[in-house]
């Protein structure tokens, strides 16, 4: 791969709750860290730096765009790609060439490597995975059809391995939705609440931990509606994350 391939990260931020940003600033800093490539920029959807400086903070000719997102959905199938000019996965604009790849969340090793955070999770809380039931959340959308596919994807590849009593997917803003958790799983066993978000903005730090009556930040497994519960952080601090977004890369200068 040549030095003279720059990476952007695009992610979707919050004008609210900027810090939310920081597992990708941080990915970016890992990357650049990592090379070959010389440069690395994060951009955000809604805060700065904006997503329409993205291709003025580089200046590689071979630009890779990589939308750390858990799935695909409105924001990695329209507006990226509109607010940066792409034409599908490969476009050639004034002299340069940029590499547009699917979402971080469509990985093919995402399955195993949120079964592991959960297979820890349930184990360091005391929980017996094959007797504990699996929640994941997903951000979803409101828009007719939802945007379920990749989420779907994940919770079944988990669900086949066999290793949680059940494994069950809810959305914030889809249905089914999430605030209904406690008619979906299992009222006896334990319950792991893993988010599929990929940064630790409101949903993650705040709704998603007050639908299971727990405090924002509280990382012991609890008490709550009558069983153990135990919630995980977002897909962003998975430190494997920069190995996937380096073969992506790869992949797509590739193609």
């Amino acid at each position: 791969m040549s030095a003279e391939t720059a990476v952007i990260l695009v992610g979707h931020g919050s004008a609210s709750q900027p810090d939310s940003a920081r597992p990708i600033t941080a990915l970016a800093e890992a990357l650049r860290q990592r090379g070959p490539w010389r440069e690395v920029a994060a951009v955000f959807m809604r805060q700065e730096p904006r997503l329409d400086r993205a291709l003025g903070l580089v200046s590689a000719p071979q630009v890779a765009i990589v939308p750390v997102f858990a799935g695909k959905g409105y924001y990695t199938d329209i507006l990226i790609p509109r607010e940066m000019g792409l034409d599908g996965a490969l476009t050639r604009r004034d002299g340069r060439t940029l590499h547009y790849t699917v979402p971080v969340g469509c990985d093919r090793r995402i399955p195993g490597l949120m079964a592991c955070r959960a297979d820890g999770m349930a184990r360091a809380a005391g929980f017996t995975p094959s007797r504990s039931s699996l929640l994941l959340i997903a951000h979803g959308s409101a828009r007719p059809g939802g945007s379920g596919e990749t989420p779907k994807a994940i919770a079944a590849a988990i669900a086949a391995m066999g290793h949680f009593a059940e494994v069950r997917l809810a959305f914030l803003e889809q249905e089914p939705f999430a605030r209904d958790w406690q008619t979906q799983m299992r009222a006896e066993s334990d319950l792991i609440v893993l988010p599929l978000l990929v940064a630790q903005g409101t949903h993650a730090s705040q709704d998603i931990p007050s639908l299971f009556g727990l405090n924002a930040g509280e990382a012991e497994a609890v008490m709550a509606s009558g069983r153990r519960i135990c919630l995980a952080t977002g897909l962003g601090t998975e430190p494997e994350l920069v190995d996937i977004v380096a073969d992506m890369v790869a992949d797509a200068l590739r193609e």
